[in-house]
């Protein structure tokens, strides 16, 4: 187990710029703690995975869907409708996961699309982009709803926030965290807290820029 969890520690040290000397002083309780960064790792590519792939079978129905004729069926109140409830998806998955803008700039750029097909008549078309921001949206709020179940679930305060190698202003910056990046303290040193954050990275933060939601 520490023979694992210190070749995590290296690995993670070799992605993040840091080198060796990130796992200097490597103690059993240390390696623990980039052991669960790994597995945290692992658990964010996975959900990642699936996201992707609901998406491409979404995509796939749709696709059949409008090919067999299926899609005249729908009515402009149905994309009038599926465009509003995605709306209010992504507005609710914005607030529950900032730090998700990335996928939220895409969910928006679907519903633009949506308006647009649907302005010109295209119902099925409307209905295809608004079910993939839905889908975008819902994976949001999902990776929110793992995060506030995590016991210690912390939440980055600022809008830019340095994750350094060590605990001081002296140490490299490893990572930048967005405002409502999840992190998970392992450890104080002084007025800095070791953390992990959702998707696998090991840091330092100073203590007054992250706190409970």
């Amino acid at each position: 187990m520490r023979h694992r969890a210190a070749t995590s520690c290296f690995f993670y040290a070799f992605l993040l710029g840091a080198g060796a000397s990130g796992c200097a002083g490597l103690t059993g309780s240390s390696a623990a703690i980039y052991e669960r960064a790994r597995e945290d790792r692992v658990a964010y590519l996975e959900r990642e995975v699936e996201r992707l792939r609901a998406d491409v079978r979404g995509a796939e129905g749709a696709m059949i869907a409008m090919e067999s004729g299926l899609r005249g069926v729908h009515t402009r109140a149905d994309a009038v409708s599926s465009l509003a409830e995605a709306r209010i998806s992504l507005d609710r998955a914005r607030a529950h996961a900032p730090w998700r803008t990335q996928e939220a700039d895409e969910a928006q750029a679907k519903l633009v699309d949506a308006e647009r097909q649907m302005k010109e008549g295209h119902v099925g078309t409307s209905l295809f982009f608004s079910s993939r921001a839905q889908r975008i949206a819902d994976g949001m709020l999902g990776e929110a709803k793992v995060a506030d179940a995590t016991p210690g679930a912390l939440y980055v305060r600022g809008r830019r926030v340095n994750l350094r190698s060590g605990p001081g202003t002296d140490e490299q910056v490893v990572d930048v965290l967005g405002h409502g990046v999840p992190v998970f303290e392992e450890k104080r040193s002084g007025d800095w807290m070791l953390v992990r954050t959702f998707n696998g990275r090991v840091g330092w933060v100073h203590a007054r820029l992250v706190g409970s939601r």
